[in-house]
């Protein structure tokens, strides 16, 4: 478990069960949580050897909207990984919030 995410979440006040479920996915997908942790640390997307997935990084997903400034652009790339067409649909759909 990463304790810099893990922190993060608490900061935030998530509640106890989605705290979980958010941590699972990062640890099912290593590689995206520790440049998750590096954005935390640095305040900053990484830029050389980041994550590509589908033909996005976390930097991409966040220019597309303001919600996924962030934790959302980097669990929108666990679920291009996980879940490449609903992902895709999302995007192309404008992230429209019901």
């Amino acid at each position: 478990m990463s304790k810099i995410i893990e922190q993060y979440y608490k900061q935030a006040n998530i509640m106890p069960l989605l705290l979980k479920q958010k941590m699972e996915k990062f640890q099912r997908n290593e590689d995206i949580m520790k440049e998750f942790e590096y954005w935390i640390e640095n305040h900053q997307y990484k830029s050389n050897g980041c994550i590509s997935i589908e033909g996005y990084n976390a930097k991409d997903l966040a220019a597309l909207s303001d919600f996924l400034d962030g934790e959302g652009a980097f669990i929108l790339l666990i679920e291009l990984r996980e879940q490449p067409e609903k992902a895709k649909a999302r995007i192309l759909k404008g992230f429209v919030l019901k």
